[in-house]
């Protein structure tokens, strides 16, 4: 399915455009507002940049939802949009994404996307910055959720072997090249990740990464 690339700036589009094809991903249209997509088919993902936050937005998305409901919408906010408002729009999109978070969380958030997840904000964990990822569509009951569970690996219980692990995960790496830059057996690697999985909630190396794309720092790999 395609990625089409929609915001106001040329230069976020372009970057953005970037990101999707260093990482393989096919792209459509290239335009300044959601209005200027030509009808959509259903499952196609759009990645949206606005600075806004207010009732503009808002009625931008439905409007957009009204047209094009059948389209996946990510939604990038600017720095200042409050977490009231991003947990807000979030029921207009499937995902909501701040700008200031890294390529791989973007990327990440595609990949989650596109398997058929949502990533919201509930309003209970809004405050805290908390992410969920749910089926789509499903009830808004939270499957990984950040919210009050610190910022760090060490507060889930991973060990530095696992956090690395789940780092190379964000990067697309495979469980044979994990093994390989490691030094140890692919099936090993396979109980690594079915323990980081129980330990953070995540069902798939899909949420897996999100989760480590959203909480722990990039780590150097053995010497």
């Amino acid at each position: 399915m395609p990625v089409h690339i929609v915001g106001e700036s040329r230069l976020l589009r372009d970057m953005f455009l970037t990101i999707c094809e260093a990482h393989e991903y096919e792209t459509g249209h290239c335009c300044g507002s959601l209005a200027d997509l030509p009808p959509l088919p259903a499952q196609d993902l759009v990645l949206f940049y606005s600075h806004d936050s207010g009732e503009a937005l808002e009625a931008e998305l439905r409007s957009f939802r009204a047209r094009k409901g059948g389209a996946h919408l990510i939604l990038i906010t600017g720095d200042d949009c409050p977490p009231e408002a991003q947990a807000a729009l979030s029921s207009y999109a499937e995902a909501v994404i701040p700008e200031r978070k890294s390529a791989d969380a973007l990327i990440a958030a595609l990949q989650v996307v596109q398997d058929g997840y949502r990533i919201v904000l509930p309003d209970t964990a809004a405050a805290a910055g908390g992410m969920a990822v749910q089926p789509h569509p499903a009830p808004r009951a939270a499957a990984v959720n950040g919210a009050g569970s610190g910022q760090g690996g060490q507060q889930h219980g991973l060990s530095e072997r696992e956090q690395l692990i789940l780092a190379k995960l964000t990067e697309g790496a495979t469980n044979k090249s994990i093994a390989n830059e490691l030094g140890i057996c692919e099936a090993t690697v396979k109980v690594h990740l079915r323990t980081c999985f129980r330990k953070i909630g995540a069902k798939n190396r899909t949420q897996a990464a999100l989760w480590a794309s959203e909480r722990l720092q990039p780590q150097p790999g053995p010497h």
